[in-house]
């Protein structure tokens, strides 16, 4: 169920909803196993280049990887935010054919550093062997990954490569964060709903007994360490979108993380709360009343992970 009613208090009967199930935590840092090792393949392809720039390689042509494989050549020194599991991790990818060395694919930010890192979703609940090599990895750090044919058939049949040979990339990880805004939770001005989390950091909402406020506003119930989403950002978030009279109208706690776009693209989305994100910090947790008219007042509480 995605609400229930809460034992009456001194006040009034409250509605809960969006508080459901549980996910797996972010690994600790110290305990974290990589779910691919170092192979044959991996550890003899010589990368040209630093992180951040634009790798050249050189491929042997006498070696096959029989199984996936993952070489770390840069290492960070910094591994607070190491990738576990439940992660949303911002990188920079480049591939190549294994038998041929050809290159397949680029991210646009190793062209132009204005551009924006792409987004890999680490779970154990959709797991694939690209996210899977991030496991452990930290901001940072420059991959080597070296994905068997049966791995990498699919990522280099979508590139143009060939799907009976070894895939070949080099990753650079560039961020990380949790599936769920962290940090100490404030308090909500007069008149909000009041939001709860569980231990997983999934949202609730305490619906009052009384009318939405008019109009629309919005609050940081807990506020991030990271950088400030601009008007142009492509917000990749969580929310919890629920109707006053209690409907769960959003909750990518269930589908699956969200890509909210930027403000020019509100119209099309309906995501009409997305300009209140816009000056927030990622890793923050927003809370939004909207109540343009009163028979379709809602409150959103998005977690802010990643812009794009």
């Amino acid at each position: 169920m995605l609400r229930r009613l809460v034992p009456a208090t001194a006040a009034a009967a409250l509605l809960l909803v969006g508080v459901t199930g549980c996910g797996a935590q972010q690994a600790a840092a110290a305990d974290c196993e990589p779910a691919l090792q170092p192979g044959a393949l991996s550890d003899t392809v010589r990368v040209t280049g630093s992180f951040g720039e634009a790798p050249e390689v050189s491929v042997p042509d006498d070696i096959d990887a029989l199984s996936s494989q993952r070489t770390v050549v840069e290492r960070a020194g910094d591994r607070d935010r190491a990738v576990g599991d439940q992660a949303l991790v911002g990188v920079n990818m480049a591939f190549f054919d294994a038998a041929s060395g050809k290159p397949l694919y680029q991210s646009p930010a190793f062209a132009d550093s204005a551009q924006s890192a792409e987004f890999l979703l680490v779970s154990q609940d959709a797991p694939n062997p690209l996210s899977d090599s991030l496991r452990c990895s930290a901001p940072g750090d420059r991959l080597v990954v070296a994905l068997s044919p049966e791995d990498g058939a699919p990522f280099a049949t979508q590139l143009g490569g060939d799907p009976n040979a070894a895939l070949v990339g080099v990753i650079d990880v560039v961020s990380a964060s949790p599936l769920a805004a962290q940090g100490a939770a404030r308090g909500l001005p007069n008149g909000y709903p009041a939001v709860v989390t569980d231990h997983e950091g999934r949202p609730g909402i305490v619906l009052p007994p009384r009318n939405a406020p008019a109009g629309t506003s919005s609050a940081v119930r807990i506020e991030g360490d990271g950088a400030e989403v601009e008007a142009d950002d492509s917000v990749i978030a969580q929310v919890l979108s629920v109707g006053w009279d209690g409907t769960v109208q959003t909750n990518s706690w269930n589908t699956g993380v969200m890509g909210l776009g930027n403000e020019e693209q509100i119209a099309q989305s309906g995501f009409t709360f997305r300009s209140e994100l816009t000056g927030k910090k990622v890793g923050s947790q927003v809370v939004v009343v909207e109540n343009e008219s009163d028979s379709d007042a809602k409150v959103v509480v998005v977690d802010i992970l990643g812009v794009g």
